[in-house]
């Protein structure tokens, strides 16, 4: 079976126009971030994914570390600023600048203290912003910034040194659980930050509550891959055999995992060996084609990361996340995708310096149209080579 194409529903995706062409360019599963949105916003959107043919996968949030809310918008730390690191308070107060010494205080939604030590690196927003652990105190943290860069809410936090010791299922996991599953009755349920399979073992049976009055209905569970613990020997065979799919979520694994980033690439080929040899399907997720969030076009080295996927790893789905979601060019990022699936189950593909030629076209003429109309290239010639 060809690679299909998993879409995060967000703003600028939640219309039925876009939703019908997500479907005709080899989109199977809607995905719903279950981090972002409130329950009714989920129903209205899943109503218009299934209308336009997809399935519908709810991806629940788990116990993601973020920042909290920061009041100052325009917030920007500096390579050697002192902050703080707090857990957020109940009630919403300024969380500006602290008046006696002017330290920035950083409000985080859990407490991590007792899971970091003094020179641990902490990471904010995919560890775009990076501090070093100066002190920690009972109640917060002192650390250093190692780069400069702008503090935005709900960041992810990543301690990839420490043992974070918070509850799998959270309030809000469950509140989804039982309020929405039952609702919109998606048959995919993605759960993240997995560790070992009585994790798995917890959110089954916190679905089977959640469905007890509802007959002839059971989700199947993606597992996410994107924790230490979860990669290790006794862990990921169980973890395999125990989920209907697996994502190899590289977002998170590559901040969960040492060396920060650069373990990611040969995790991701021990996984997909792990999952052939089961027979069980996998996702390929996270950054395949970041920069068009705000490009018409990929990157070269994305559309590399693209052709790992569908043709070397061979993954029975790859999965686009604040592309579609938040991105300026959702159709143009499932165009890609589509063409170079369909290049790819189509296509004679010779080896260079054969004497046969390649097919004509790899840029579908849709994209040609959508970029012109938006005004982003003057012209585009059709070459064949």
């Amino acid at each position: 079976m060809p690679t299909k194409i998993i879409t995060t529903l967000g703003p600028a995706s939640s219309n039925p126009e876009v939703l019908q062409y997500f479907k005709e360019h080899s989109v199977e599963i809607a995905r719903l971030n279950g981090s972002h949105g409130i329950i009714e916003e989920h129903v209205r959107v899943a109503k218009l994914a299934v209308n336009a043919g997809l399935d519908l996968m709810l991806d629940l949030p788990g116990p993601k570390i973020r920042l909290g809310e920061i009041d100052d918008k325009s917030l920007v730390v500096k390579t050697g600023e002192k902050v703080i690191i707090e857990k957020e308070k109940r009630k919403k107060e300024k969380n500006a600048l602290n008046k006696e010494n002017h330290i920035v205080i950083l409000p985080c939604q859990f407490s991590i203290e007792k899971s970091t030590k003094i020179n641990d690196i902490i990471y904010v927003d995919d560890g775009k912003l990076q501090f070093r652990v100066l002190k920690v105190e009972a109640n917060r943290i002192h650390a250093e910034a190692l780069n400069n860069g702008p503090v935005k809410t709900h960041k992810g936090v990543n301690l990839p040194y420490g043992n974070i010791d918070i509850d799998f299922l959270t309030e809000n996991d469950h509140r989804l659980i039982e309020n929405l599953l039952p609702i919109i009755k998606p048959k995919y349920v993605a759960t993240s930050f997995v560790k070992n399979i009585d994790d798995i073992h917890r959110l089954k049976n916190a679905i089977r509550n959640a469905l007890l009055n509802i007959k002839d209905y059971y989700p199947e569970i993606i597992v996410k891959i994107e924790m230490a613990e979860a990669i290790e020997p006794r862990n990921v065979t169980n973890i395999i055999n125990e989920s209907d799919m697996i994502m190899i979520a590289r977002g998170d694994l590559a901040l969960e995992t040492t060396p920060v980033h650069i373990r990611v690439p040969f995790i991701q080929t021990d996984l997909v060996q792990l999952c052939q040899k089961k027979k069980k399907p996998f996702i390929i997720a996270t950054q395949i084609l970041e920069s068009m969030i705000a490009c018409p076009v990929p990157t070269r080295a994305e559309v590399s990361d693209l052709y790992r996927a569908v043709v070397i790893d061979k993954a029975n789905y790859i999965m686009l996340s604040s592309e579609t979601a938040v991105g300026l060019y959702p159709k143009e990022c499932v165009t890609m995708m589509h063409d170079l699936i369909h290049y790819y189950q189509h296509s004679t593909i010779e080896s260079i310096g054969s004497s046969k030629k390649f097919a004509s076209e790899t840029v579908s003429k849709r994209t040609i149209k959508t970029i012109k109309k938006r005004k982003q290239l003057k012209t585009i010639k059709a070459e064949s080579f």
